[in-house]
């Protein structure tokens, strides 16, 4: 596996806090030795899922969402940074995952086994949230529901089972220099996940 890290912001509109957090990780990655993808909900334009079938890729797949399948393919660690809408992730970005991880792409079923075959195997990610919910409020009260969602029935489902949450909140009463702090965080993270993708390939 090579140090290749696809950073994906689920933030909608053009100027969100989110995406500063995604780019700071961004740059911070490829200036500690790492190659870098970086993709944008709010520039991709795409489809819902259609409710005919039953999401085994029969619907076409627009290019930003055959991009995003590609990227997934070609990295090592993934890093999502989006919006906590809900108790859950933005509908689009789910619309977005409802299309491009498909059977034979994410997964693949095997006849009398209950569980899939995890077609990412092998892969890390590294979950970044803003959330306008306090984090002790999301532990403590919703006792870290999305988590368990993303954690377990997406990252794990699919293979990149070695991954971890950063949760930067609560977004709307922070200050512009808690925010730049924010920022300096999401950049050490990109540095320490670039610099440990390339410990595990000196070790390998």
């Amino acid at each position: 596996m090579t140090n290749r890290i696809f950073v994906f912001s689920g933030h909608l509109g053009e100027d969100r806090f989110g995406h500063a957090l995604a780019e700071a990780y961004a740059e911070a990655a490829r200036q500690a030795g790492a190659e870098v993808r970086v993709m944008h909900l709010s520039a991709m334009t795409f489809e819902s899922a259609l409710l005919s079938g039953d999401f085994k890729g029969d619907q076409e797949l627009e290019p930003d969402v055959a991009a995003f399948q590609e990227n997934l393919k070609w990295c090592s660690h993934w890093t999502p940074v989006y919006p906590l809408w809900w108790g859950g992730m933005p509908g689009q970005m789910k619309s977005l995952l409802d299309r491009a991880l498909l059977p034979g792409v994410a997964f693949k079923m095997v006849e009398g086994e209950e569980l899939p075959v995890k077609l990412f195997k092998g892969r890390s990610a590294r979950v970044i949230i803003t959330s306008d919910t306090a984090a002790h409020y999301y532990d403590e009260l919703y006792d870290c529901a999305h988590d368990k969602v993303m954690g377990r029935q997406i990252l794990d489902f699919i293979g990149f089972e070695e991954h971890s949450f950063k949760m930067f909140s609560p977004t709307y009463l922070a200050s512009e220099e808690e925010r730049a702090v924010w920022i300096k965080e999401a950049a050490e993270l990109g540095k320490q996940d670039a610099l440990a993708l390339q410990s595990e390939l000196a070790v390998a």
